[in-house]
């Protein structure tokens, strides 16, 4: 623990006090969630009917890999 964090308790924002805060201004972001894989490696792992129903550019390069891999 660092020295600035030392003594602070942790706390929680109850969905009346995020209520109120939103009426006074403040506004909510989500925290970034840190990725450990990369999004290419997950897909790799999926299966064909899996990958179909990704949308994503990202999946259709992975499809087009797939289909490289097969010729």
């Amino acid at each position: 623990m660092t020295k600035s964090n030392q003594g602070i308790e942790p706390f929680f924002i109850t969905p009346e006090i995020a209520a109120e805060m939103a009426a006074d201004g403040y506004e909510f972001e989500l925290p970034l969630i840190p990725c450990t894989i990369r999004l290419s490696d997950v897909l790799g792992r999926m299966s064909d009917a899996e990958l179909a129903l990704q949308p994503d550019e990202i999946a259709e390069q992975e499809r087009d890999r797939r289909l490289r891999m097969l010729n």
